[in-house]
């Protein structure tokens, strides 16, 4: 009796799971893109329906989304913390904040003037690659403490919109589910000809953030150096602990 009670409600469980994953994508748009273009900050966060309860997961850190005025949150860890915070606004996405110390969030880095590295137009074109941004500064700020950083820059940078793609990644993902990849190149020389660092995000729309690659370049070649996937829905939200500003 017991055993088949405990069966039960684990059939129930993967039944609303699966539920869950296969329910039509609900927009994330706040605007009107032009036609041929996808409003990215769709395609970067998970879909409103889910990102309460849910969050993504995979091989490495989990991935939870949370939605502030103006910014996003990708927090890496149930306690809301390290985390990626991007701001957006009608023009851009932009690349604002990441964790310098996984374990201690009043270290991070942040882009100093805030605004100064759009990753991808709000409204972008896809394509082989679609839209391009050129970003000549790329200062950053490292901050040990609240209070306390020091500037640095990652020389030229390049990013672009290519696909879309049809990728499996496995898990509970679809198969060939339709994916744009975010390719945010830096470190690059004046003519923005060779980069000597790449990242990739793969973005889908409902999951938001799937995938992450970095590509360092070695012997003329851009070579793997870590990636990440984010192929699971699991239940359970968190709340972003940001504690400096």
């Amino acid at each position: 009796m017991r055993k088949n009670l405990v069966l039960a409600v684990l059939c129930l469980a993967v039944a609303l799971l699966f539920s869950v994953s296969t329910k039509p994508a609900q927009a994330q748009s706040t605007m009107s893109c032009p036609s041929g273009t996808y409003d990215m900050l769709d395609w970067m966060t998970l879909d409103s329906s889910l990102r309460g309860n849910y969050h993504m997961s995979g091989g490495a850190n989990p991935l939870y989304t949370n939605m502030g005025s103006g910014k996003f949150y990708w927090s890496k860890g149930a306690n809301g913390t390290p985390w990626d915070i991007q701001l957006f606004d009608n023009k851009y996405i932009y690349l604002w904040i990441t964790e310098l110390n996984w374990n201690d969030p009043h270290t991070f880095k942040k882009f100093a003037k805030n605004t100064n590295m759009p990753l991808v137009p709000r409204c972008a074109k896809a394509g082989f690659p679609g839209s391009v941004i050129k970003v000549p500064d790329t200062s950053y700020q490292t901050y040990s403490d609240c209070s306390h950083y020091i500037t640095q820059n990652l020389k030229q940078g390049i990013n672009q919109v290519w696909g879309p793609y049809y990728i499996s990644l496995g898990g509970q993902l679809p198969s060939n589910l339709k994916v744009l990849v975010a390719s945010y190149r830096y470190n690059c020389d004046i003519n923005y000809a060779t980069c000597n660092d790449k990242e990739e995000y793969y973005l889908a729309q409902k999951y938001g953030l799937v995938q992450w690659v970095h590509y360092s370049l070695k012997n003329g070649a851009f070579q793997m150096q870590q990636k990440t996937v984010f192929n699971q829905l699991a239940s359970g939200g968190t709340k972003p602990n940001f504690p400096c500003f």
